[in-house]
């Protein structure tokens, strides 16, 4: 027993020493979007400047869009090794290859060891939560916590020591992301129903998360007035009664089969078949938390593809169960290993080729908001500081912000003469179209650096 845990370890480092390349190869080799990985990677980097968690700041303001967890964790690294593209990714880089040892596990809790093993070889073939895990956002390290907290309260059902690192697992994904860890509870409830822990050893941990999570929250109650609004808001986009929820279903159904490839109609039908397939509970717990996760997305038109990637491994473990207990009904155990396992490789081999190719092995690319940014932060000779604002013509104010280190204000349409006939010393990222639509003369300005179609200039009035 001790040499097959051993040989299934071995396996499972064997896998993650595969798929590597695939989640830091070129990982730092473009320019960071605006939006989000470029506002995100300034909110963690202010973090390991200042060492405040707490309070987040993006932009000269206060942010409140979201916990400050992930966040943390990409400062953690960006204090430690600096705030380049590859640094900011690689949160979600490691979280989402980590995620394929907790898929395994978790796999092997609710079924066995080779259902384990195949979800994850499969679970790099999701798209989304492959090109998530290559950027520096917060969806994949989401995930992990979703599947580590499952995880971890099917352990501690079993024995109570799980529960402290349950606990903190949850305090984790409760504050990664704005109200959607909420989704987890009816699934932890089912888990819990009728366990022997007892309320002393269940209330320590307890108490805990409480105190992490509660303390967080109560702390920006009281900061901020406006706060309970903006969460709700945030974390419930676009919920409304009056929706269209045949559209929403329809729109929620493309973007859960685009984002997880061919795993979508062997996983949805698993979640819906597997509970009446088989009397254990492993089906129910899947089908609990894809339900409660999905449904609230039918009310709302402001989903998107992204939002959904935490179903992906939940639909590769249950189709993958589902079809292993089938033919192991019908056939053999073997039979039914070995189809599951050519079913993960020959899928996964199928749809990495798609990948490799679309995102990973690509070209460099280094954006003109990125280049131009950079140059108005090195322009030294002005002495000014990162207080003093940087003007874009254009709706690229993370990745200016992130780029330059400076606050960034986005020019209002008409307005430009205005800023260039200020007293104090602007930096101006916009275009020469717009200069010569606005009749501006060239006397008024220095260009600074120019790339492709957008120009960095000085306003002339200011020069010694």
């Amino acid at each position: 027993m001790v040499n097959i845990e051993k040989r299934f370890n071995l396996l499972v480092i064997l896998v993650l020493l595969i798929f590597s390349p695939l989640f830091f190869y070129k990982l730092g080799d473009s320019s960071l979007v605006s939006f989000d990985e470029a506002w995100y990677g300034s909110i963690a980097r202010n973090i390991a400047q200042t060492g405040d968690f707490i309070n987040l700041t993006w932009n000269g303001s206060s942010y409140l869009d979201h916990p400050p967890a992930v966040f943390s964790l990409m400062a953690v690294l960006i204090k430690t090794f600096g705030d380049s593209e590859f640094w900011v990714r690689a949160t979600s880089a490691i979280l989402g290859l980590a995620s394929l040892a907790v898929v395994y596990f978790l796999g092997k809790e609710l079924f066995n060891r080779w259902i384990g093993l195949a979800s994850a070889i499969a679970l790099p073939s999701s798209f989304w939560f492959l090109f998530r895990a290559r950027s520096g956002n917060l969806d994949v390290p989401l995930t992990f916590f979703f599947l580590l907290s499952l995880l971890l309260i099917l352990k501690a059902a079993k024995n109570s020591k799980f529960l402290p690192p349950f606990f903190i697992s949850l305090s984790f994904l409760f504050l990664s992301k704005t109200l959607v860890p909420l989704t987890i509870i009816p699934a932890l409830i089912l888990i819990f129903w009728k366990t022997k822990i007892s309320f002393k050893e269940f209330m320590g941990p307890l108490l805990m998360f409480i105190l992490i999570v509660g303390g967080w929250f109560l702390y920006q109650l009281s900061k901020e007035p406006n706060f309970l609004n903006h969460y709700l808001g945030i974390g419930l986009p676009g919920i409304k009664t009056e929706t269209n929820l045949g559209e929403n279903l329809r729109l929620m159904k493309e973007y859960l089969h685009s984002g997880v490839g061919k795993w979508f109609w062997p996983g949805v039908a698993a979640i819906f078949a597997g509970p009446f397939f088989s009397r254990s509970r492993s089906f129910w717990i899947l089908s609990l938390f894809f339900l409660s996760f999905f449904l609230p997305f039918i009310f709302s038109d402001k989903g998107h593809i992204w939002h959904l990637i935490p179903l992906h491994p939940i639909l590769i473990l249950a189709a993958l169960g589902l079809t292993f207990g089938f033919i192991k009904r019908i056939f053999s155990q073997k039979l039914a290993i070995g189809v599951i396992l050519l079913a993960s490789i020959y899928i996964s081999f199928m749809q990495l080729k798609i990948s490799w190719y679309q995102f990973i092995d690509v070209s460099k690319y280094v954006s003109d908001e990125a280049i131009l940014s950079r140059k108005a932060a090195e322009y030294s000779y002005l002495q000014s500081s990162s207080a003093d604002p940087l003007y874009i013509d254009g709706d690229f104010i993370p990745s200016a912000n992130f780029y330059s280190g400076k606050v960034v204000q986005q020019i209002k349409r008409g307005t430009l003469t205005e800023i260039l006939k200020e007293e104090n010393i602007n930096l101006i990222i916009t275009y020469q179209w717009r200069l010569d639509e606005q009749k501006i003369k060239s006397s008024d300005y220095t260009i600074i650096g120019t790339d492709r179609d957008k120009i960095l200039l000085v306003n002339q009035i200011n020069l010694p």
